[in-house]
C-alpha cells in the first residue's frame, strides 16, 4: 500500500492513493530474476502480454492487441516517449539502458491519455532509473551463456562539487534464434550503449541532466530493391542498423506549501536502416511543463502544457514508400487535473482531461474521470471512466507499401499494394474500470483490477479491384488495398496480483490476468482480420514467482508461467520455468547461474517459423 509510484499522476503517491491498476516492478525483482533486457523484465508484471518472436524482436502489449510495434501502449524512460511517431509503436530492440540503475518499471493499464497524451490507449510503462546520488560507486558485470554468448557494462558514479554524476557502458550480443526444422534463423543481434546522468539536489529543488547514445545490427535475410513486372531475387544475408541517442534535461520544485512545478526537455535522435526497405531519420523535440497547487485544503490541482516537434526523412524504396518523404509533425497539448477530498480524506474524487492538437486529426480531448474509496487503512476501492486515442502515423496517412506475393499456378509476377490514407482517423476507446487493493497482514496484500473497454474507428485494410499492368516486358497483377477505420469492437477482463510472505527469508506472488477482446467489421468494411487481431493475445496468463533466501549468502529465484493459445497464429498454450541461483560472496561481489525456459527445449511464442529456446548463462557483479 506504501509503495510509491509516479507516473499516474505525475508527481509521488503510494498505492494507496492510486485510482488505477498498477503495479511495480522493484529494482530487487529485476536483479534477482536475473532477466537481461527490459522486455524480460516486463514478464514480471501480471497481465503485460511479452512475446519473443526470435533473438531481436519483442512485442509487447497491455490488454490486447499485441503486434510488433503495438500502437496502443505508450513507453517512457524517466519520462521520454519512446513510441514511434513514424509507424506507430516501439521498437522494442533500441529500448536498453543498464538494468542495475533502473529504480522501478511502472505498468499502468488502462487509458492514461488525460495526463501522457495520445497513444496511451490501453497502458502506459515508464522505465525509471536510480538518481546519481544513489549511485555513488562502482559497478561491473561480466556474463555469457550459450543464447546469450556475451554481456557486459560498466558504471561509475562521483561528485562534482555539489553535482553528483554517473557515466556507463554496457554491450551484449546475442545467438540466433532456431528455426522449426532446427537450422539457425540467422537473426543475431549485437548492441553497444554509453550514457550519463548528473543530478544537483538541494532544499527545493532537483535539477537533472542526463543522455544515452547506443548502435546496433541485427542479422537477417533481405530482399534489395526490386522493379515492377520483374520478379524479385531470392533474399540473401544481410544486416539492418540502427544508431541513436537523446539529451534529457529536467528541474523540479516542490515548495513546503506543497505546491511544486516540473520544466522538462528532451531531444531524440534515431536512425535505422533496413536494406531494401527503408532507411529513415527521425528528429524530436518535446518540451514539458506541469504545475500542482492545493487550490484549497481539499482540492489538489495539478496543470500542465507541452509541444512537440518530430521531424523525419526516408530514404524511400519500392517496397515502402512515404509521400512526402520528409515531413515535420507539430502537436500541442494543454491538461487539468483537479483532485477533491470529498469526504475526510477517506473519499477522492478526480477529474481531468487533456487537449491535444495534432497535424493528423486536429483537436483531440481525452478525459477521465476517478473514484477512491480509503474503505480503511488497509483496504481501498477505486473506478474510473476514460477516453483515449490512437492518433494516425505516418504509416496510416502516407505509406505505399509494395510487396511481392507468389501464388501457384500463376505465372505472372504479383504485388500486394496497401496504401495509407489522409483522411485516416484517430482510433479511440472509452474505458471503464474498477479495482480493489486490501492488504490485511503486513505479510499479504492482494489487488485486484476489472475492465471494461469500447474501441471504435479501429484500422482495417480494404482490398480494392485487381489491376492488371500491361507492362511491355511482363505484365504484372496488382492487388491494391487500403487503410481505413473499418473496424469496432468491445473487451473486458481483469488482473490479480497476490503477494505473500509466509517467513522473513521467502516471497512469494501469484499472477492472473484475462482477457476477452471481441472485434468486428463495421457494415461499410471488407476486412477480415478481427478474428486474428483477437487471437494475436493469450485469453489467460498466469505466474507464480517465489524469491528465496537461503543460507550461506545464497538466494533463489523461481518463475513459472503460463500462456493461452493463440490459435490463428498457430501457437499453442505453454509453460515456462526460469530460475536464478545468486551468491553474495562478500558486499563487492555477487554471481549469478540463471537458466530460462527449462520446461522444454523451444516453443512459439508468436507465430513464425522461430523457436525461443532454453537458455543457461552466468552474470559476475563486482561493486568498488
Amino acid at each position: 500500500m506504501n509503495t510509491k509510484v509516479t507516473s499516474l499522476a505525475k508527481r509521488s503517491e503510494t498505492l494507496q492513493d492510486a485510482a488505477a491498476a498498477v503495479f511495480v516492478i522493484s529494482r530487487d525483482d529485476i536483479r534477482r530474476s536475473g532477466v537481461t533486457s527490459i522486455p524480460e523484465a516486463l514478464r514480471l508484471a501480471p497481465g503485460v502480454e511479452v512475446t519473443r518472436k526470435g533473438a531481436n524482436s519483442w512485442g509487447v502489449a497491455l490488454r490486447g492487441f499485441n503486434h510488433d510495434l503495438s500502437n496502443k501502449l505508450l513507453v517512457l524512460i524517466d519520462g521520454r516517449s519512446v513510441y514511434s511517431p513514424l509507424y506507430a509503436g516501439v521498437f522494442w530492440d533500441a529500448q536498453d539502458t543498464l538494468l542495475e540503475d533502473i529504480v522501478r518499471i511502472e505498468v499502468i493499464f488502462g487509458p492514461g491519455g488525460t495526463l501522457w497524451g495520445a497513444n496511451a490507449v490501453n497502458g502506459v510503462i515508464n522505465i525509471i532509473t536510480r538518481s546519481s546520488q544513489d549511485t555513488q560507486d562502482g559497478f561491473a558485470e561480466l556474463g555469457g551463456g550459450d543464447e546469450e554468448k556475451g554481456f557486459a557494462g560498466v558504471r561509475y558514479g562521483g561528485r562534482l562539487g555539489d553535482y553528483t554524476a554517473r557515466a556507463y557502458v554496457k554491450a551484449f550480443d546475442r545467438d540466433d534464434s532456431l528455426l522449426l526444422d532446427g537450422e539457425d534463423a540467422r537473426d543475431g543481434w549485437r548492441m553497444g550503449q554509453g550514457g550519463f546522468r548528473i543530478d544537483r539536489k538541494t532544499p527545493l529543488d532537483h535539477y537533472t541532466l542526463q543522455g544515452d547514445i547506443y548502435s546496433g545490427s541485427e542479422e537477417g535475410e533481405f530482399r534489395d530493391d526490386f522493379t515492377l513486372g520483374t520478379l524479385p531475387d531470392d533474399p540473401q544475408p544481410g544486416k539492418s542498423t540502427f544508431v541513436g541517442g537523446n539529451l534529457l534535461a529536467r528541474w523540479e520544485r516542490e515548495n513546503v506549501d506543497r505546491s511544486g512545478l516540473r520544466l522538462q526537455s528532451y531531444y531524440d535522435h534515431t536512425r535505422r536502416n533496413i536494406p531494401g526497405a527503408y532507411n529513415v531519420k527521425v528528429h524530436t523535440l518535446d518540451v514539458d511543463f506541469q504545475y500542482h497547487f492545493r487550490a484549497s485544503s481539499r482540492q489538489e490541482v495539478t496543470l500542465g502544457a507541452g509541444v512537440r516537434v518530430v521531424q523525419d526523412q526516408l530514404d524511400n524504396t519500392l517496397f515502402a514508400t512515404f509521400e512526402p518523404d520528409q515531413r515535420t509533425m507539430k502537436t500541442y497539448s494543454v491538461f487539468a487535473q483537479d483532485k477533491v477530498d470529498l469526504w475526510r480524506e477517506r473519499l477522492y474524487l478526480t477529474l481531468g482531461s487533456k487537449f491535444e492538437y495534432n497535424d493528423f486529426t486536429g483537436f483531440e480531448s481525452q478525459p477521465n474521470a476517478r473514484l477512491s474509496w480509503s474503505v480503511s487503512d488497509d483496504q481501498m476501492l477505486w473506478a474510473s471512466a476514460s477516453r483515449a486515442v490512437r492518433v494516425p502515423s505516418r504509416l496510416d496517412a502516407d505509406l505505399t507499401l509494395t510487396a511481392p506475393l507468389a501464388i501457384e499456378g500463376i505465372p505472372l509476377p504479383i504485388y500486394v499494394n496497401v496504401n495509407g490514407n489522409e483522411d485516416f482517423h484517430s482510433e479511440t476507446l472509452k474505458a471503464y474500470e474498477t479495482g480493489w487493493r486490501y492488504q490485511p497482514l503486513d505479510e499479504l496484500s492482494f489487488d485486484l483490477a476489472f475492465f471494461y473497454n469500447e474501441y471504435d474507428d479501429l484500422q482495417t485494410m480494404e482490398p480494392e479491384a485487381p489491376l492488371i499492368i500491361p507492362d511491355p516486358t511482363i505484365p504484372y497483377i496488382v492487388l491494391p488495398n487500403a487503410l481505413a477505420n473499418g473496424m469496432e469492437g468491445r473487451s473486458h477482463g481483469g488482473t490479480m496480483s497476490t503477494q505473500w510472505q509466509p517467513v522473513s527469508f521467502w516471497r512469494l506472488r501469484f499472477q492472473y490476468a484475462y482477457l476477452d477482446l471481441d472485434l468486428k467489421s463495421k457494415p461499410e468494411s471488407s476486412d477480415v482480420s478481427a478474428e486474428n487481431i483477437e487471437d494475436n493475445s493469450p485469453r489467460n496468463q498466469y505466474s507464480v514467482l517465489s524469491f528465496l533466501d537461503l543460507p550461506h549468502n545464497l538466494s533463489l529465484y523461481t518463475g513459472f508461467r503460463f500462456v493461452d493459445e493463440l490459435q490463428s497464429l498457430g501457437v499453442d498454450d505453454y509453460t515456462a520455468l526460469d530460475m536464478s541461483l545468486g551468491w553474495k560472496a562478500s558486499n563487492d561481489i555477487e554471481a549469478l547461474l540463471t537458466v530460462q525456459n527449462l520446461t522444454d527445449k523451444g516453443h512459439l511464442e508468436f507465430g513464425g517459423n522461430k523457436e525461443i529456446e532454453r537458455s543457461v548463462f552466468a552474470r559476475l557483479i563486482v561493486r568498488f
